[in-house]
Parts: structure tokens; sequence; C-alpha cells
């Protein structure tokens, strides 16, 4: 065997390297070819869309999650507000025994009904006893005091405590309608920024079927900056966590 035929595999190799090299620069005109122009602002409109989809779909979870946070809140605020009638309720109630009270202690008096005038101040409410003794206190000679004893700051003592529990009640409820509010505001919003995304959905997609240059660059332009304002909403948005 000719020793100089075992040069021709190593002369191949520059052959088969200049083939490869061939090959890739081919390959990369193709796709320089393919990524003119038109391509590009496909690419660009393909961006858009991912991100108003993406925005969108997460927008539309934020307003739902804030509208379970209205009606939670809502519901609060109904039940607080029924339970600060309720106290309103009783203490009116209490008001109007105790002045049907008065009123029989008062006819007993001017009949000179002294053992009925007796029994009844022993069944006199905790709200009216104390003020009934204050108003009694100020009798002179065993006469009747002038006034009524609802008149005296010891009848309102009486229900301070009641008028704390309605109060408490009606701040809750008022609480609760102001993160009603405020849910309801900030729901509005989340699916505002989802009907902008909508309509980058419309323009970029849109955008890509028109044959003039500047018209599909016009409808990316305007995708665009709608996406990004829509974006820029978003963020300045208060967010619920995610849960599972």
């Amino acid at each position: 065997m000719d020793p100089g035929s075992g040069g021709e595999p190593s002369d191949g190799l520059p052959a088969d390297a200049e083939s490869a090299a061939s090959h890739l620069g081919r390959a990369l005109d193709d796709l320089a070819h393919r990524f003119d122009q038109r391509d590009w602002v496909e690419l660009a409109a393909t961006v858009v869309l991912s991100l108003a989809v993406l925005v969108a779909a997460w927008s539309a979870y934020q307003a739902s999650l804030w509208g379970g946070v209205q009606s939670a809140n809502a519901s609060q605020y109904t039940g607080s507000l029924t339970e600060s009638s309720e106290v309103a309720t009783l203490i009116t109630a209490q008001m109007e025994s105790d002045s049907q009270a008065m009123s029989t202690w008062l006819t007993m008096a001017a009949e000179d009904n002294e053992r009925g005038m007796q029994i009844l101040e022993e069944r006199f409410d905790e709200t009216l006893r104390p003020a009934f003794d204050a108003w009694m206190a100020g009798s002179t000679e065993g006469d009747i005091p002038p006034g009524l004893p609802q008149d005296l700051p010891e009848y309102a003592e009486g229900f301070e405590e009641l008028l704390e529990v309605k109060s408490f009640h009606f701040t809750n409820a008022t609480v609760a309608a102001e993160a009603a509010a405020d849910a309801n505001r900030t729901g509005d919003s989340f699916v505002l920024v989802t009907v902008i995304m909508a309509s980058v959905l419309f323009f970029a997609g849109v955008g890509t079927k028109l044959k003039g240059q500047t018209m599909r660059i016009t409808m990316l332009v305007v995708a665009s900056l709608l996406c990004a304002a829509a974006i820029a909403a978003m963020l300045s948005l208060p967010h619920q966590p995610v849960s599972f």
C-alpha cells in the first residue's frame, strides 16, 4: 500500500469543514431573510399579545377576588346594621315601658293609691329605678317633685351600656360599608384594565393581518401604548394575595 494513500482522510477534513461552514452560512442567511421588517412587526405584536393575555387574565382574577371582598364586607355591614337597629329598638321599647310605668305611677299618686304605688315601684326596671330615686329625693314634704325621672341625668346613665353597644355595631357597619365601597372601586378598576387589554388584543391582532407596513406599525404602536398604560394602572392597584 502506498503510504501516501493514508493522507486522504486528513485531506478530506478541510473539505468537510468548508461544507459545514457553507451550510451554516446559508442557514444564517435564510434566518436573516425570514426575520425581515415584517417579521419583526409580527414578533413585537406577539410579545404585546402575550402580555395582554397575561395581564387580562390576572386582572380578571383580581376583580373576582375583590368582588368576594366586597360581598364579605357588605354582609358584615348588613349584620352590624341589623344588630345596631335591634339595640336601638330595645332602647326605644325600654323607654316606652318606663314612660308607661311612670304614667301609671302618677295616676296612682293622684288617686292616693299608696299600695299600688309601692308595688309598682318594686317592679321598676333598672333603667328607671336610679332616676326615680334621685327624682323622689328632690321632693319636699312628700309632694311629687316637678318634672319626670326621665329628665334627670341618672336616667340617661341607665342606657349608657346599651348606647355603647349600639354605637359599636353602628361603627362596624360604617367601616364595613367603606371597605365594601373601596373593594367595589378596586374591582371595577381591574375590570377596566381587562377591557383595555381586550382593545390591545384587537389592535395587535388585527394589525398583523393588514398589508400596509405603515398601518401595521401604527396599529402595533397603539396596542403597545394601551398595553403600557394598562400595566401601569394595574401595578398601581392593591392586589389580593393568591390562595389555593
